[in-house]
This record gives C-alpha cells, structure tokens and sequence, in this order.
C-alpha cells in the first residue's frame, strides 16, 4: 500500500517526538547518577556547613549544566525541526483540501452544464415534436416527418429556380423559404444553435462527445436543412463556424448531396475531414 506524503511527514514527526523523550529520559538519568555517584562517595548525614553545601552545588552545577545545556540544545533543534514537520503536514493538508475542493466544484460545475444540456435537448425534441403541417387536402404532418416536407420545397424551388448550383441565388431563395416557414423553424434552428454554443462555450468537458448526442438526434432531412441554413444569412456569421469545429454534417447524406458550388462553401472540417462523395 503506497504512503501518502502527508502520513509519511506525520510518521517522521511521531519518531521526532519519541527522540525528545529519550533526551528527557537521558537527562533524568544523568543527574541521577550524578548525585547518586556524590551520595554514595560522600555518604552521611545532611551538612549544616555552607561551604559543604556550596561545593555540593559546584560539584553538581558542574557536571550537569553543560551536560544539560546540550540536552537542551538537542531538544531546542529538535523541536524546531517537529514544528517544521507540523508546518508542512498542515500546509499539504491545506494542499489537499483545496485540490479536493477544486475537484468537488468542477465536478459540480460539469453536473450544472449536464443537466442545461439535457434539459435544453428534451426541449428541442419538444419543438420537433409540436410541428404539424396541414396540406391542402387536408392532410396533417407532423414531428420530424415535416422537414421531408421543408427539404422537399426548399429542394424543389432551388432546383426549378437555377439556384441548387449558384450561391448568391441560393441566398436569395432560401431567405424566402425561412420567411416563409420562420414560425414553424426558426425557434428550431435558434435553439440548436444555443445548445451547440452551450458546448462550445464550457470547458473541462469532452465537446466532441456531447455535439456528437446532438448530431446524432438529428434526421437526414433535418441534417440538410442544416446544411442550407448555416449558408444562409440566418446561419452562416455564428452558426456555421461551430458546425464546421463540430464536424455537424458529418453523417449527412449521400444520396442527393448539394451541387459543389454551395458543398464547398463549407470547409471538409464540416463533414469530419473530407467532402462526401455521392452515391453511383
């Protein structure tokens, strides 16, 4: 079992300790043997003489207060050296509360951006799930079923207006399309574009794997009308950089792929490195 520095510090400072009490020890037993030593060759009663008396003093003053003295001196570095080990045990336990508080807050912190991320992802299901379409015989679609049919108009007016092929037309006709169908899609895209920015925006958390979640909720017809927005007006200055970082259109289909001309107004980043090639 490893030790930590910490208890190996409080190991050494326990061992310290137990040296100070020997040098008391030590100490306890010099002087007892010094005066035993003086008792035993000079036996007898008490003297009433002074001077007896204060040779009895030199004698012992003598031998023990250099003797002491060094003890003391031993036991003075000594504890100077236990009152650095506490100093440090005290500094890495500090050391160690902060680096344990650091790790509590970011694991928080990741808890907090998980549980917006989450939310924020039930909510864009929601908005998918509310959007019908009524046609004009009366039939009624609705969730992720109606952006075949906004992929099929948009698709259908681009190509019957030349502008599948030619980007400043393609701009002009899409911005009609949004217009047109701005209550139904445009809280979709403004919400995606905030739970891409969410991602993009939090550090300390692996971004690849949480925009991938997002990707991966999304249908080949809502990955194209992707594609179209963010070369839009109303995608292309925020939105299309993150989908670009993101590789977001990555697994985007293809089987009808876009003409060149708008394809490569994104960079191969966008679709994970290089542009897709389409089906023979």
């Amino acid at each position: 079992m490893t030790t930590s520095p910490v208890d190996k510090e409080i190991e050494e400072a326990g061992e310290l300790f137990s040296r100070l009490k020997w040098l008391a020890l030590v100490g306890i037993v010099v002087a007892t043997i010094i005066i035993g030593a003086y008792l035993v060759k000079f036996s007898g009663s008490l003297s009433d003489s002074r001077e007896e008396w204060g040779q009895f003093g030199d004698y012992v003053g003598g031998l023990l207060n250099p003797t002491f003295s060094f003890l003391a001196l031993l036991a003075f570095l000594g504890t100077f050296a236990l009152q650095v080990r506490e100093l440090r045990i005290s500094a890495k336990e500090l050391k160690n509360s902060a680096d344990a508080l650091v790790k509590q807050n970011e694991a928080l912190r990741v808890q907090n951006f998980e549980a917006s991320f989450f939310q924020l992802l039930r909510l864009h299901n929601d908005i998918v799930s509310s959007i019908d379409i009524v046609s004009r015989s009366g039939k009624v679609t609705k969730g992720r079923d109606c952006f075949k049919v906004f992929l099929n108009r948009l698709q259908s007016t681009l190509e019957a207006e030349g502008a599948d092929g030619n980007y400043e037309a393609f701009l002009i006709y899409y911005d009609l399309f949004y217009i047109e169908h701005q209550h139904e899609i445009g809280h979709y895209f403004r919400l995606m574009y905030n739970i891409i920015k969410l991602v993009s925006r939090t550090g300390g958390i692996d971004k690849r794997f949480y925009t991938n979640l997002v990707r991966a909720q999304l249908s080949s017809a809502e990955l194209m009308l992707l594609f179209y927005n963010c070369l839009s007006s109303w995608g292309s200055e925020k939105f299309k950089p993150m989908v670009e970082e993101f590789a977001l259109l990555k697994t985007m289909p293809n089987t009808s792929l876009p003409k060149d001309e708008l394809l490569h107004q994104y960079s191969p980043a966008a679709f994970g490195g290089k542009y897709p090639e389409p089906l023979l």
